[in-house]
């Protein structure tokens, strides 16, 4: 036991004092808060531009209102001004020359876009009904720019032009306007989570904790992975294992080799956790105030259950990839031999969305229990909808009994394949290692 401490301070210090460990440390929980952030701030920041937007009217009816709804204040800049100018274009020439004419001056820079309502927009709602497949499909309000990618334009302008629409179709039909949008308010559906200190609205924060929490997982055991496979294949090529091995046996150094770099993830783990911590408790002050979106607390069980998949997946997977160093002689050859291993981790990367979806599923219990894929799938489970305590012990014990079967079965291809060298063993001779006494 002493022999594989001896390993295990070895491969902690050496990781622990790199300048790749620091960073990562420090830049971790920035990234992570930064990935949640920054988006939500992006989102809410409003492209502060007055435009000249050109309209070509066939109704004749519908400019003016236009018009008078983009100069309301919620269509404002901040400093008060308008944000879209109209300029209307009468076709007295013919359709066809006025839109060129209308193409050059968006080209120009003379106008930003140009919008083309047909004259049968208006007929469009009444005659809805009786439109059959046979018949040709209504002509659409056109929106023509060099740039359609603007969505925050594309949906202000299109509610302003929809309203005017459907106010003029309800007075054509002797509606008032003010009491069908009364009648028709829409209805806002408010996701209310129930926790056991109460309840508190989720506004899409939970699913995001959710993912970026597994997805952690999955980068961590696949990087600390590959640094042991890395650090066996580097010992093997440089002929230092045949001096190591004079004085511990094969086992003690693939453990402590394990041990030491699960070790240095979990010290960065533990400062992220710490984090973690911080920014649920005061995530909030991060948020814009005009944002729709509220940092979701979380339950301290959470950490607790991602450190213990951590190290169960670190565990399961680091033994694989051990074995995978001690059979080849470079990381070129590794590659092939990794990629099976990567896919158990990328599968339930592809299965995340469902998981989040519907985590009481008879198909989500399911995949929870492979071992292979229960390190993310389980702790996905439990960060969205915490399943019974005897489904996640079960698959704890599963993951344990596969852990201790995966040490048996490496440590036997390890003792061998950490002295072989030259060409790859195949299939047959690893099948012959295991069953080696």
């Amino acid at each position: 036991m002493s022999k594989i401490l001896l390993v295990i301070k070895r491969e902690y210090i050496q990781m622990v004092r790199t300048k790749g460990f620091i960073i990562g440390t420090v830049l971790g929980p920035v990234f992570m808060i930064a990935l949640i952030v920054i988006p939500i701030i992006v989102s809410s920041v409003s492209v502060e531009k007055q435009e000249t937007i050109g309209v070509v009217d066939l109704t004749n009816e519908i400019f003016m209102e236009l018009d008078k709804k983009l100069d309301h204040k919620d269509y404002r800049l901040k400093d008060g001004s308008r944000r879209y100018l109209l300029e209307k274009f009468e076709p007295s020439a013919g359709i066809e020359e006025l839109r060129r004419e209308l193409r050059e001056r968006v080209l120009k820079k003379k106008l930003s876009a140009y919008i083309y309502i047909p004259e049968d927009v208006l007929e469009i709602g009444a005659r809805e009904s009786a439109v059959r497949e046979s018949e040709p499909e209504e002509e659409k309000v056109e929106y023509v720019s060099d740039h359609t990618t603007d969505f925050e334009k594309l949906r202000a302008l299109n509610g302003a032009l929809n309203n005017v629409v459907i106010e003029k179709r309800l007075k054509r039909e002797g509606l008032d306007p003010q009491k069908v949008a009364q009648y028709i308010k829409r209805v806002g559906l408010q996701p209310i989570k129930i926790t056991k200190k109460g309840e508190e609205k989720d506004s899409g924060g939970t699913f995001m904790i959710s993912y970026i929490l597994a997805l952690i997982i999955y980068m961590a055991i696949l990087i600390y992975g590959q640094v042991i496979m890395r650090g066996v294949i580097e010992e093997k090529s440089s002929r230092v294992v045949e001096v190591v091995l004079s004085s511990l046996k094969p086992f003690q150094l693939m453990m402590g080799k394990i041990l030491g770099i699960g070790a240095v993830g979990l010290t960065q783990f533990s400062i992220w956790t710490l984090f973690g911590i911080g920014a649920s408790v005061y995530g909030t002050s991060f948020i814009p105030a005009g944002a729709n979106f509220a940092m979701p607390s979380i339950p301290a069980h959470v950490f607790v259950y991602f450190v213990i998949f951590f190290i169960l997946g670190y565990f399961l997977f680091g033994t694989l990839y051990a074995a995978i160093g001690s059979l080849v002689n470079s990381e070129k050859e590794a590659q092939q031999l990794v990629m099976p291993v990567t896919m158990f981790l990328i599968i339930p990367i592809m299965l995340m969305i469902f998981i989040i979806r519907a985590p009481n599923s008879s198909l989500a219990v399911f995949l929870s229990f492979i071992p292979f894929f229960s390190p993310i799938l389980m702790f996905l489970r439990i960060t969205v909808l915490i399943p019974p305590f005897g489904q996640i012990g079960a698959s704890i014990v599963i993951l344990i009994l596969t852990i201790l079967l995966m040490i048996w079965l490496t440590a036997k291809i390890y003792r061998i394949g950490i002295l072989m060298y030259g060409k790859r063993p195949k299939l047959t001779e690893i099948v012959r290692w295991i069953r080696y006494s």
